[in-house]
């Protein structure tokens, strides 16, 4: 894989993945094939696609795996409690994705601070 679709690819796979699990599987088994065009386009058809709650918990759900052996209690609490509260509400989704730039400044989750998911939240 060239360099510049491996960053494209690490830069949005989250937001990928928020939007469709299936999407984020089926570029994910065929990267290896697509020109950067070809990826670019995926990508942005992928962004284009309504979240849904399932799609967001479990972008939420894997993203927070970064954190889970190192957050304090009151962290975990905050995190299961925010995930609690959404339910589908596009302001919430904003609250869930804040919290975990929050955390990956915090812990200085270099990969995370790579993702265009995460960076939009970061002030």
């Amino acid at each position: 894989m060239s360099r510049e679709k491996e960053v494209l690819w690490r830069e949005n796979k989250y937001e990928v993945m928020s939007h469709s699990e299936n999407m984020y599987r089926l570029i994910q088994k065929s990267i290896s094939e697509l020109t950067f065009k070809e990826l670019s386009e995926q990508i942005n058809r992928a962004k284009a696609i309504p979240r849904t709650k399932g799609s967001v918990t479990n972008t939420y759900q894997h993203i927070w795996g970064y954190f889970k052996k190192q957050a304090t209690k009151e962290e975990k609490m905050n995190t299961f409690m925010l995930l609690e509260e959404f339910q589908g509400d596009k302001e919430k989704d904003e609250n869930l994705w804040r919290w975990l730039a929050y955390l990956t400044v915090k812990y200085e989750q270099a990969y995370l601070l790579q993702s265009s998911l995460i960076t939009k939240y970061i002030n």
